[in-house]
């Protein structure tokens, strides 16, 4: 019987070592591909948390924007539509409109002269500024069941369309 040869003690050293240098590659990519996961779920909970902060602030964004225009109110005198600026900024451009024509409309002044207390400075139309605790009125029209809409832009620059039974609505601009 012949012996093995089984080399000498520096190959045998190269090869444990080079086999220890692949474990801990393997050992390394491994780890990496578990951080790599763990960073994935992180970002993937942090968008989830940064989306529902912007639903919020879009949320309020919203209610602010709307928080001006729904201070503004309708008011039955009598014979006369009412509408009045009951928050602390100015409206402008105002525009007292109905599908059947024009209104006539004016500044409300409270009088004893006329039988409902008040009594209409008639003004143009756009009224330019319809300041905070102002008041701009108009004859309500006896035809159609249409109601009376007014049309005003806010501080911010929205336009908004509100009805004489309190419904708002944004009003798209126009280019």
């Amino acid at each position: 019987m012949s012996a093995i040869n089984w080399g000498d003690a520096p190959t045998w050293l190269g090869a444990v070592f080079a086999a220890a240098a692949a474990a801990a590659a393997v050992w390394t990519l491994k780890s990496q591909r578990d951080q790599i996961d763990e960073q994935r779920a992180f970002i993937a909970e942090q968008s989830a948390t940064l989306a529902l902060e912007r639903a919020a602030l879009v949320d309020a964004a919203t209610d602010r924007r709307r928080e001006q225009a729904e201070t503004i109110a309708w008011e039955r005198v009598g014979w006369a539509l009412v509408l009045t600026n009951h928050g602390r900024a100015p409206i402008t451009d105002v525009h007292l409109q109905h599908p059947s024509g024009a209104l006539d409309t004016g500044t409300v002044e409270t009088t004893a002269a006329s039988v409902f207390g008040i009594m209409l400075d008639p003004v143009t139309e756009p009224y330019p500024v319809l300041g905070s605790g102002q008041q701009l009125g108009c004859t309500r029209p006896d035809r159609g069941p249409e109601p009376v809409v007014a049309l005003f832009t806010d501080d911010s620059g929205v336009r908004w369309g509100l009805d004489e039974y309190g419904k708002l609505d944004e009003v798209p601009s126009t280019p």
